[in-house]
Parts: C-alpha cells; sequence; structure tokens
C-alpha cells in the first residue's frame, strides 16, 4: 500500500473559538499531504467563529462547515465522520495546531506498518508563547499496541487525539465517538479502548507533530471532571466486551479507589457511586448494605469502608 495517496477526512469541533481557530486552519492548509478535507463543525458557538470560518470557505474548497446545536465533542465528531469522504480520520480541535509534516509523515508510516491508527508526542504552547516548542507531553514511542496493551491502557489515556490518524472503517466500526453526557471529556479515550478491544493495531510514532495549547479556557475543570468519568467509560465498556471483563474489573477497582481517596462527595453523590461499583460486581445486595451505612453514616466513614473492601 505505501505509495499511494488516499484521502484523509480532518474533523475539526469548534467552540467559540474565534480567538484560535484560524491557526488550526491555516496549519491544515499548510500541510505537505494534500489529499485531504478539512470537515469543521461548529457545536453551537456564541462568539464569531462561523464569521472566520466562513470567510476560509470562500478561499479553499477543500474546506466544509456545519452547524450543530451544542452537543458537545463527541456529538460533533460524528456528525464530522458522517460527512466525511476519507479513507482515513484526522483530527484536530479549533484551539491547536499540526506541524507541516505531520499528515505526510503519519500516512507513509501507517500504511508501512499495516496498522490500524498512529499517533506521536505533541508540544505544549500557550497563548503567550506560540512558538515555544520546549516542552512536550513526552508520549512514549516507538511502540506497537495490539489487544495484549489492554492492561497498559487502561491505566491511562496514552493517545493525544490531535497526533491521531486512523483508519475511518473501524472507527465506524466500533460505532465511533460516546456521546453520552457520563462519558463527555473522556470520548476519545473511550474510543481508543474500543478500537484496541476489537482487534485493532497501533503505532506510536517517534516524531513530534502536533502543539497542543494550554489557554485559559482550557478547563482544569474539565480535566477534573474527565478524571472522575473514566468509570462511566469502563462500565460501558464492561458491558460491551465481556472477553475483558477482568482487566477492565481490576481497572475500576483501581480507579474507584483513587477516586474515592481524592474526591469530596456529598451523600447522594456517593450514593451515584455505590450503585455503579456494585453494579459491575452483580452483587445487588452489597449494593444496598453500602446505602445503608451511606444514609446512617458521615460520607467520610462510608468512604473509607469502601476504600477498605475495595483493597481486599
Amino acid at each position: 500500500m505505501a505509495g499511494t495517496n488516499p484521502s484523509i477526512s480532518i474533523i475539526m469541533p469548534s467552540f467559540n473559538a474565534e480567538f484560535c481557530i484560524e491557526d488550526a486552519i491555516i496549519s491544515v492548509i499548510n500541510q505537505t499531504y494534500k489529499n485531504w478535507e478539512l470537515i469543521i463543525v461548529n457545536d453551537g458557538s456564541t462568539d464569531q467563529t462561523e464569521n472566520i470560518v466562513k470567510k476560509w470557505l470562500s478561499q479553499e474548497q477543500r474546506i466544509q462547515y456545519f452547524y450543530q446545536e451544542n452537543g458537545k465533542q463527541g456529538k460533533a465528531r460524528n456528525l464530522g465522520i458522517a460527512k466525511s469522504r476519507g479513507q482515513y480520520l484526522a483530527f484536530l480541535d479549533a484551539d491547536d495546531i499540526w506541524l507541516n509534516e505531520k499528515l505526510s509523515i503519519q500516512i507513509n508510516e501507517m500504511q508501512t506498518r499495516n496498522v490500524d491508527l498512529v499517533f506521536s508526542d505533541s508540544y505544549i504552547f500557550n497563548d503567550n508563547d506560540i512558538h515555544d516548542t520546549s516542552q512536550k507531553m513526552n508520549i512514549p514511542t516507538n511502540i506497537l499496541f495490539d489487544e495484549n496493551s489492554i492492561n497498559l491502557f487502561l491505566k491511562g489515556n496514552r493517545i493525544p487525539i490531535l497526533t491521531v490518524l486512523v483508519n475511518k472503517s473501524k472507527v465506524e466500526n466500533v460505532g465511533g465517538f460516546a456521546e453520552a453526557i457520563d462519558i463527555q471529556n473522556v470520548e476519545d479515550y473511550h474510543l481508543w479502548l474500543k478500537l484496541l478491544m476489537s482487534g485493532c493495531k497501533f503505532y506510536a510514532l517517534d516524531y513530534v507533530l502536533a502543539k497542543y495549547r494550554v489557554h485559559k479556557n482550557a478547563a482544569t475543570s474539565a480535566d477534573k471532571a474527565a478524571h472522575s468519568k473514566v468509570p462511566n467509560a469502563f462500565f460501558d465498556l464492561f458491558q460491551n466486551y465481556p472477553a475483558f471483563r477482568k482487566e477492565i474489573k481490576h481497572a475500576l477497582k483501581i480507579k474507584f479507589i483513587h477516586i474515592y481517596r481524592t474526591n469530596i462527595f456529598s451523600k447522594s453523590e456517593l450514593s451515584s457511586w455505590i450503585n455503579k461499583n456494585t453494579e459491575y460486581l452483580g452483587k445487588s445486595a452489597v449494593k444496598y448494605f453500602y446505602k445503608v451505612l451511606n444514609y446512617f453514616l458521615p460520607t467520610k466513614a462510608t468512604k473509607r469502608i469502601l476504600i477498605y473492601v475495595l483493597n481486599a
């Protein structure tokens, strides 16, 4: 397959991105690989995002634009995928940037190595130092991942979505990105796990091919929310990928212990966690026991008991 010139669909969700989307668009136009289409999905922006994109529509025929009511990134990316015509998919958020060789290097590596998804390291920069390349994400590279890597990936998301190139048919086969609100902010991690559990192969390239922007609108609170939503993604995988239930159950236990230790819960929030924690174990009687404890005891005391049981 090496040497062919397949088409790549680039999916760019955007929400109130007037301050940065032009940089992202230019970084796509500057790609040395030219057989691409850029699909921009405006996720209900209330600023000048639409006007900026429409200016580029008149200059570049490879750009498509769609609007949706605010539905978050999973839904926006799925709309972009549904409208796409490429053999491969790449993802670039409106506040990030690609280096010029990104697609050229990745399409060659993907075909040469005969894998389903490739990714790479990325620089990190901020609004005041847009050309700074002194910091990297430090993603481990030169590694092949397959279904035998599930335990490694269940420990945490190892793939920056802005560096991904993936076979479109593989993404469609697993249903694309989750749109459920309780998986939002971790829908990319959820997708990588679905792909691995479906037999796909990933390769981590030894390149730095993108720049991830850290800015005042990039939410620290969203990062915390993402951390707390990882178990929801695991619950979904537990139901839909039974061959990996043992691995998922172990990962859930570790994740719950960490979340219980580091988060403050109201009684209602802790009750919700108890529901989910016992649901995957299939022990409804235990669930009601914990609920009774939670009703009569302070939440700190209930948490200590849960941590002890999970560690047992």
